[in-house]
């Protein structure tokens, strides 16, 4: 312990002014259980924990304080002296999770200045190296703390403490306190970044295991009351799920490369500088290695980091043969070692393992699904290191919206479905992931309603792009489409049955061997007439008989009221190949009900300026009374 200077307060007086501001928030927080508490006492509140934060931060910057050393071996003053401001401090922290748990801003910002002052040191001595005593590196026992405040709702620890249901008005973390702490720490800091990604891993892992060892416990016992209380467990973890996901999604500026860390770096404790030498980017490195290996990836997570832990690359970073001119192996056997979080690859790799562990949890709500699916496929699969382990997830849920689809028909479980399909596309398009149910399940998925959704544009994005941009399709899976695309143009809105046609009349030009779905004719004694042996309602593309079938449908779609549908229809099949170029489906994906509506409007406006004659298409036959003639009222409502 270092001496103290004159102008600095005594340990007597730091442990008095310690237990006064503790013994006023204990009043407090007395005050407040029982209803009496204002405003006014909540600012008190506020600036005495910040009183007790700057406190803390100077015993911690004299070296009185070391949040670390929890040993009691040792009986000298000094030690005595850590060990009570242990304790006190430890009791400061609970009153800072108990504010950031109740929504309070003023507790996060000083938790989060607790940790910017509360450094640890890096020890490397496991690994033979050593570094300045000055080198500090952030504590993830207090990350770990705030995290777990952060994210575990009022109704979850409610619940871990009386085991009954409970009407909190809060169920999850408020967006404020979520965008208060990524803006003004977690988004300024790469180290920090890196540790809250691994402190999610870890909540995610713990909650997970306390539930594999909660089912295991249930299954010993035959009364119902122990399901029961399981069951209680589980009600909060549903929202501890959902506030993981929310951060996790807010964090969309992980470094890809190693000049992408070094560039934009800035750290919250400066990493120590183990060796000069020149830099190297091993990012190639570790993915070409990595890709797929589940070892280093697995959900144990072997690299435990104690986050001192360092990574050496050797030129590249795998083995080579040793070039035989003297220059070039010199410069190939120079090391640089790196600590963990300075490594982009660790970034990358700790965001994967947080997501996935994330992600195991149950009932993760609807909303919070639809946020997670669309971030996991904008951004996600885009720098994780494996993106082929989230492939379960999307089937998973795709298969769980289309449960609830079925069961509810319900937008947002289609719109979920959607969703996942379009990640697996994703995978299998840029990833080589082998999915042979994909065009079965988003086969699934053709039906008239989905066309009167919100999520219209994306799905019809997701099937035009799935269709045409694979030229191998089977001949039955193509004939399939067609038909169920006719039967949606009979059956849905226009808007819908022009994207329809377009798509059919595209695939029927990329696939000839499904030519004969327009030229099939019947038979003389059948007067023609062909026998539709096209099986609707079966999801397995091989049953379907679509290839023994015809497109009848345009016929009938030659008929269709909107002249542009009828235009299309008759076009499907008889264009040239070789002069006439290919529907461009973006311009079909814009229409919807009002842009046609506006369309023919303008339309017959602008025949109208140039002075030509429009005819608005109305009825067949102009009415010459209100009522039909077989109509009781027939000869009472006569037009002029």
């Amino acid at each position: 312990m270092t001496a103290p200077d004159s102008s600095e307060p005594s340990a007597a007086q730091t442990a008095q002014e310690i237990k006064v501001l503790l013994q006023q928030l204990r009043k407090s927080s007395k005050q407040r259980q029982r209803g009496n508490f204002n405003s006014a006492s909540e600012r008190d509140d506020a600036l005495r924990l910040d009183k007790l934060r700057r406190i803390f931060s100077r015993l911690v910057e004299r070296r009185e304080l070391d949040i670390t050393d929890r040993s009691n071996r040792d009986q000298s003053a000094s030690a005595k002296w850590n060990q009570w401001l242990l304790t006190q401090h430890d009791v400061f922290i609970d009153y800072l999770v108990d504010g950031i748990i109740a929504g309070k801003t003023a507790s996060m910002r000083t938790f989060c200045g607790v940790i910017a002052t509360t450094p640890v040191k890096i020890n490397l001595q496991s690994n033979g190296d050593s570094v300045d005593e000055k080198q500090y590196m952030l504590s993830e026992q207090l990350l770990n703390k705030l995290l777990s405040a952060l994210v575990k709702s009022k109704q979850y620890f409610e619940l871990n403490k009386s085991g009954e249901d409970s009407k909190a008005n809060s169920l999850v973390s408020e967006e404020s306190m979520l965008a208060l702490f990524e803006s003004e720490f977690l988004r300024q800091y790469r180290d920090a970044q890196y540790f809250v990604m691994k402190g999610i891993n870890k909540i995610a892992m713990d909650l997970r295991a306390s539930m594999d060892g909660d089912a295991k416990k249930s299954k010993g016992k035959d009364d119902k009351d122990s399901d029961e209380d399981v069951e209680v467990e589980y009600k909060g973890m549903g929202d501890v799920a959902e506030n993981m996901c929310r951060l996790l999604t807010m964090m969309d500026y992980v470094a890809r490369t190693a000049s992408d860390l070094n560039q934009e770096a800035r750290y919250l404790f400066d990493p120590p500088q183990l060796m000069d030498a020149d830099s190297e980017d091993e990012d190639d490195d570790h993915d070409e290695r990595d890709e797929d290996d589940d070892s280093e990836a697995d959900d144990t997570e072997s690299d435990s980091d104690s986050d001192e832990s360092v990574e050496e690359t050797e030129g590249a970073g795998r083995k080579r043969a040793a070039p035989s001119t003297g220059k070039s192996s010199n410069k190939r056997s120079k090391k640089t070692k790196v600590i963990t979080w300075q490594q982009s690859y660790k970034h990358r790799f700790a965001l994967q393992q947080a997501w996935l562990s994330t992600l195991r949890l149950p009932d993760i709500p609807t909303r919070t699904q639809k946020h997670v699916l669309q971030h996991l496929s904008s951004y996600v699969l885009g720098i994780c290191p494996s993106p082929l382990r989230f492939a379960e997830y999307f089937t998973r849920s795709f298969q769980a919206g289309t449960n609830k689809a079925a069961g509810t028909k319900g937008s947002s479980s289609n719109l979920i479905s959607i969703l996942a399909l379009d990640g697996l596309f994703i995978l299998m398009l840029d990833h080589q992931l082998e999915y042979p149910e994909f065009y079965s399940s988003l086969y699934q998925l053709l039906h008239p309603r989905i066309l009167y959704t919100k999520q219209r544009a994306r799905f019809l994005q997701l099937l035009s792009k799935s269709l045409m941009a694979n030229s191998m399709l089977p001949a039955y899976v193509v004939a399939s489409y067609c038909k169920k695309l006719c039967r949606l143009a009979l059956s849905g809105p226009p808007s819908g049955g022009l994207f329809a046609l377009a798509l059919v009349s595209n695939l029927l030009r990329k696939h000839g061997e499904c030519a004969c779905l327009i030229h099939r004719e019947g038979k003389r004694e059948d007067v023609g007439l062909i026998e539709d042996v096209f099986v609707e309602e079966v999801d397995d593309l091989t049953q379907t008989r679509a290839l023994e079938s015809s497109l009848w449908e345009l016929t009938a779609l030659e008929k269709h009221y909107h002249h542009a549908i009828a235009t299309v229809a008759k076009a499907v099949g008889t264009e040239d190949d070789k002069t006439t170029p290919m529907y461009d489906m973006e311009d079909f994906m814009a229409h919807t009900y009002k842009s046609l509506f506006e369309q023919e409007k303008k339309r017959l406006s602008d025949a109208k300026a140039n002075k030509k004659k429009a005819r608005v298409s109305l009825t067949f036959v102009e009415p010459d009374a209100l009522f039909t003639k077989e109509d009781v009222f027939g000869d009472f409502f006569k037009c002029k």
